[in-house]
């Protein structure tokens, strides 16, 4: 888990891998006055476990939220931002990430559809498409569960000096 800030003194202030990473180091230099909030935008974007206080919201919303929550008045469409948060996210992401992400997406969806839609019968209905998510519904949340447990696992994972250790040097 990379830390893009840290408090000091109840001083928040970037992380040494803001200094030393050179496409994180760039927000500093471009945008010396609004860095703190572009480098907790990074963080609350890209950062998939539950120090993140955004975790659980949805994807579809999450970046309006944080946008409103931070008070963003600036554009966060720089090249240099998006490329951070691009960065930053491929650096949490892993196998369980990604599968805990394309299974929270489903249910998100799957919520919405079972939310939304009309019922309909018929020959072309959507009726027994419903009835079949109902009915497979636990299944699906059971499946999303082991892989936050896995994920939540994971990210507990720690070595000396408080690093994760890599999946690949897990003690089985």
């Amino acid at each position: 888990m990379i830390r893009l800030l840290d408090i000091e003194n109840t001083t928040v202030k970037p992380t040494i891998h803001c200094h030393m990473i050179s496409w994180l180091r760039v927000i500093q230099e471009k945008y010396p006055t609004d860095a703190l909030k572009i480098y907790a935008y990074i963080f609350y974007m890209s950062c998939p476990s539950e120090e993140n206080p955004y975790f659980n919201v949805n994807q579809a919303i999450r970046e309006d939220v944080i946008i409103s929550d931070l008070k963003i008045t600036f554009s966060l469409e720089e090249p240099e931002i998006v490329e951070a948060v691009k960065r930053t996210t491929e650096l949490y992401e892993t196998p369980t990430v990604r599968a805990y992400n394309a299974i929270s997406t489903m249910l998100d969806n799957l919520s919405d559809y079972m939310r939304t839609a009309k019922i309909t019968g018929g020959r072309d209905g959507n009726i027994i498409a419903l009835t079949r998510v109902a009915e497979k519904f636990d299944t699906i949340r059971e499946s999303f569960k082991g892989v936050a447990k896995d994920l939540a696992e994971e990210q507990e994972r720690q070595v000396r000096g408080n690093q994760s250790l890599a999946y690949d040097q897990e003690v089985k």
